[in-house]
């Protein structure tokens, strides 16, 4: 019971409290919603210039690839047809995927950028490009649904985000069973490079490669939350600045204000000869309007108080002459004239 009484005794929060309280939630939340979508917009930046940088690989490759194909390839097959033995075989010349390779790693040294590009299969014929698990099974899904051809997302390897790319390759043509249905139809010194084993038994239509990029965003995604960090620490120092300010402002137009007249009324209610007294004008036109609402109210109360005090003396000054036996009694018919 002492507890509730308590409680319904317990002074009510000022208004002043809960609107800086308020006014400081706003500015957080609104500093917080602006750092996050900051960092997600740089994150986001970051993941479209993967998608470009890997679009650019890709298309280079394949431009390399198509070279080979129908330019350099049958250039040098119809130079060669009257000299070259059918055992003969040069890689340099014959396997653009073995050209893209060695393009790919002078690249790298021109540019380490740390990105990482394979065109992969199961088996392959070089061990640098024989797929790892989640390229195997990508192989696998295509051979299983003719209508895949690129999947993309974030991963994270090694601890690190990087966007993956995973294309469709190549399709084996009748035109390539040659070196790679069985060894003993395939050139004796593709044989001897590669061995018997690597890349054979494969069939007309099988996808027999996938084309696999990963560029890392670790150091974008490190790069956006550095200047969140950054970012944040100057909208806290802007926010409290902005609020020192509006409190500033607040307490000189608004609440101090406000203060004066609550005191004055108490005043004014506690001790009678305060009345008639006035308040300072404030500066904002709400707050004047009220000021001078309140002096008004107390002038009239003086007013009227001093008219009561008045119309008390007279009357007991008549009571007192109506007492006094040396006084000449006062007609009840002119009592109202007095009063």
């Amino acid at each position: 019971m002492a507890f509730t009484e308590q409680k319904a005794q317990k002074r009510p929060i000022k208004i002043s409290t809960r609107l800086f309280l308020s006014v400081g939630l706003l500015f957080l939340a609104a500093g917080v919603f602006a750092v996050f979508m900051l960092n997600h917009q740089m994150k986001q930046r970051a993941l479209t210039e993967a998608e470009s940088k890997a679009r650019i690989l890709l298309d280079r490759n394949l431009a390399t690839h198509t070279y080979f194909t129908h330019n350099l390839k049958p250039a040098l097959f119809g130079l060669t047809d009257s000299i070259r033995d059918d055992a003969y075989f040069e890689p340099v010349w014959m396997s653009s995927t073995y050209a893209v390779r060695k393009i790919e790693q002078y690249f790298k040294n021109l540019n380490p950028a740390g990105y990482y590009y394979k065109e992969c299969a199961i088996n392959a014929r070089s061990p640098e490009n024989e797929a790892d698990q989640r390229e195997k099974a990508f192989l696998e899904e295509l051979n299983a649904d003719p209508e895949l051809m690129k999947r993309s997302d974030i991963q994270t390897m090694n601890g690190e985000p990087h966007f993956v790319v995973l294309q469709r390759g190549e399709v084996m043509a009748e035109t390539c069973l040659r070196c790679h249905s069985t060894p003993r139809e395939a050139p004796g010194e593709l044989v001897e490079h590669y061995g018997p084993h690597r890349s054979f038994g494969r069939k007309e239509g099988d996808v027999i490669s996938a084309v696999s990029i990963r560029v890392p965003l670790s150091e974008a995604y490190r790069e956006a939350n550095q200047l969140s960090v950054r970012l944040s620490a100057y909208f806290l120092a802007l926010l409290i600045s902005l609020f020192g300010v509006l409190y500033w402002r607040s307490n000189r137009l608004i609440f101090r204000p406000l203060s004066a007249i609550r005191e004055k009324a108490l005043l004014i209610s506690s001790h009678e000869e305060h009345l008639g007294e006035k308040i300072p004008l404030s500066e904002g036109r709400e707050l004047k309007e009220l000021a001078m609402a309140f002096n008004a109210m107390s002038g009239d109360l003086r007013r009227r108080v001093d008219q009561l005090g008045a119309q008390e003396e007279t009357l007991q000054k008549v009571f007192d002459g109506i007492s006094d036996p040396i006084l000449m009694p006062i007609p009840v018919n002119e009592l109202p004239s007095l009063l």
